[in-house]
């Protein structure tokens, strides 16, 4: 799994949540998110909107418009949650949009709706 966010506790904050049944991927730039994504090939990404030196959109964009199949399930989680930044996200194709603050058990219920059990230990 690969977590993306500019601030490195909420980076924890989403780990602590999703406990340790995951092995997790870090980024808190596009750059390094875009980066990660191809190295790691996660089987999902959870991407904040605001990261260092650009857009969550931008890595988004990154991961639509790559060659790996299957899709790979996006969670956005923002504080950014305005109507104009849903529909982004949307448009973008990320499965999910979660605002800021959110329930650590709802994003733990997301994450194994779209990884489900099967995906646990041993994937990124």
């Amino acid at each position: 799994m690969l977590v993306c966010d500019d601030e490195p506790v909420l980076r924890e904050l989403i780990r602590v949540s999703l406990g340790a049944g995951y092995r997790y991927a870090e980024a808190g730039s596009v750059t390094d998110a875009i980066a990660s994504y191809r190295e790691v090939e996660p089987d999902l990404v959870v991407l904040d909107l605001m990261l260092v030196g650009g857009s969550g959109l931008d890595v988004l964009r990154a991961i639509r418009r790559g060659d790996r199949a299957p899709r790979t399930p996006v969670v956005v989680v923002s504080a950014w949650s305005d109507e104009a930044n849903r529909q982004a996200v949307e448009e973008e194709g990320a499965d999910l949009f979660l605002p800021k603050p959110f329930a650590p058990e709802q994003l733990v219920d997301w994450v194994e709706g779209l990884v489900g059990s099967k995906k646990r230990a041993g994937d990124a």
